[in-house]
């Protein structure tokens, strides 16, 4: 363990290690490079997602085409950084995840809590529910769907989702706010009956609609 800016840092030589580390510690924030020894860093941040690791992932990568782009996003990484970038931008980053990520540390309660059609978004403890069944939501995924839902039936457009959600200036076109929503779709096409969709705007951007009852 070292430390770097304040943090505390685990270090991985290889992608086996860090997906040990990951699922074991549950870090506050993953940062993976994109070429590892032994696997790809987008298999290590599909495998954190499917043993359930939320925490805010950053994808490092030499790799600037748009689909290298889409498929690092689409893969569950929140944030996407191009090599060669300023270490001070990498690190305003990482701070501005790290602060976002800190409102799941609260406890649950009723304040805070939006309803839309049949969804319960509790803001203060980060938890998406329909009835008794709870949604797992990244910390993107989250943030995006309260934006939705807090503008129910408007056509929000991606620059105001990404200024939105990532609140930062970064350098992912606005089109990089869509595979963060189509993974948010799915998730919610497997609810029972949530009550919601998230429709496409084509030209513009996407609305939260709320179903009759």
């Amino acid at each position: 363990m070292c430390r770097l800016q304040g943090h505390e840092v685990l270090e991985a030589a290889n992608g086996a290690k860090a997906i040990e580390l990951g699922t074991g510690g549950r870090p506050d924030l993953v940062l993976v490079d994109w070429v590892l020894p032994d696997i790809s860093g987008t298999e290590v941040i599909l495998e954190l997602r499917r043993q359930g690791v939320m925490s805010p992932m950053v994808m490092l990568t030499g790799r600037s085409t748009k689909t290298d782009e889409v498929v690092g996003l689409e893969v569950g990484a929140d944030d996407y950084i191009t090599k060669p970038f300023d270490s001070r931008i990498l690190a305003a980053r990482i701070n501005a995840h790290l602060r976002r990520s800190a409102l799941t540390q609260a406890g649950p309660g009723r304040e805070g809590i939006l309803t839309v059609g049949a969804l319960q978004i509790d803001n203060a403890a980060r938890r998406v529910r329909v009835g008794n069944e709870e949604i797992t939501l990244t910390m993107t995924e989250f943030n995006l769907l309260a934006v939705l839902a807090a503008n129910p039936e408007r056509v929000l457009t991606r620059a105001q989702l990404r200024d939105k959600v990532w609140g930062y200036p970064h350098d992912l076109d606005d089109h990089s706010v869509d595979p963060h929503v189509q993974r948010l779709r799915r998730k919610l096409s497997g609810l029972a009956s949530p009550g919601v969709s998230i429709e496409a705007v084509p030209g513009l951007g996407y609305r939260l609609s709320v179903k009759s009852a």
